[in-house]
């Protein structure tokens, strides 16, 4: 505890506003970067997260397997690709997988930079624009720490918009860069709808398979 000032003209100035100079104020606590970091990873994740997923854990065995794989060594199979029907869980498990990762983040006290974005959004930015501003949408998804790419290859796409997804997935594979991708079609498909280049570095990653039945049926 101390008393609101020592200073004699701010004295004075409190006497006058009928507030008694000699009141004491309590210290300030000290500043705890791991709160700060646990407040701000949980802001930011309800700000990013729909609020479908707020709760989503990791509860898929194979995908605790990478995420502990992934703890242990950043490098060590740095993608992970989640396949499977639609309302099979692929996406709730990326959403659990970056909840999981920022609070051990927090925790440790350490940055943890992420992006999330869906394939026909990323396809959607990169159309070209009378402003120009396609010829960079790609760009924050290339250096982030850790990336979701939701629905890849779903919507419709173009040469010029396979371009920047190849890009994308080619650049974070070059550099070992943390990305999970869920998608709808198999091996096959992809390579239909992405080319050989990029199912040859997708087939690198983590594959776990979903199934069953469509969980947005059967609530």
């Amino acid at each position: 505890m101390h008393s609101s000032s020592s200073n004699p003209d701010v004295r004075a100035l409190l006497a006058r506003r009928g507030i008694d100079p000699n009141l004491a104020v309590p210290d300030e606590p000290p500043f705890d970067p791991v709160a700060w970091r646990t407040q701000h990873y949980a802001a930011k994740l309800a700000a990013d997260i729909p609020a479908t997923f707020r709760d989503a854990r990791p509860d898929h065995p194979q995908v605790r397997d990478w995420i502990s794989r992934h703890l242990t060594d950043p490098h060590d199979c740095p993608w992970l690709m989640l396949v499977g029907n639609t309302g099979t869980g692929k996406t709730h498990q990326a959403y659990g997988a970056l909840r999981h990762l920022a609070g051990v983040a927090a925790r440790s006290n350490r940055d943890f930079r992420w992006l999330i974005v869906t394939h026909p959004d990323l396809n959607a930015a990169a159309r070209i624009k009378p402003d120009g501003s396609h010829a960079y949408a790609v760009e924050p998804y290339l250096a982030v720490e850790f990336l979701i790419v939701d629905d890849l290859a779903a919507g419709k796409a173009s040469e010029f918009t396979n371009e920047h997804i190849t890009r994308l997935i080619d650049h974070r594979w070059s550099h070992r860069m943390a990305t999970i991708y869920t998608t709808n079609l198999d091996a096959d498909a992809l390579e239909t709808a992405l080319g050989e280049r990029a199912l040859s570095r997708l087939a690198d990653a983590t594959q776990v398979e979903m199934s069953g039945p469509d969980r947005r049926f059967n609530r």
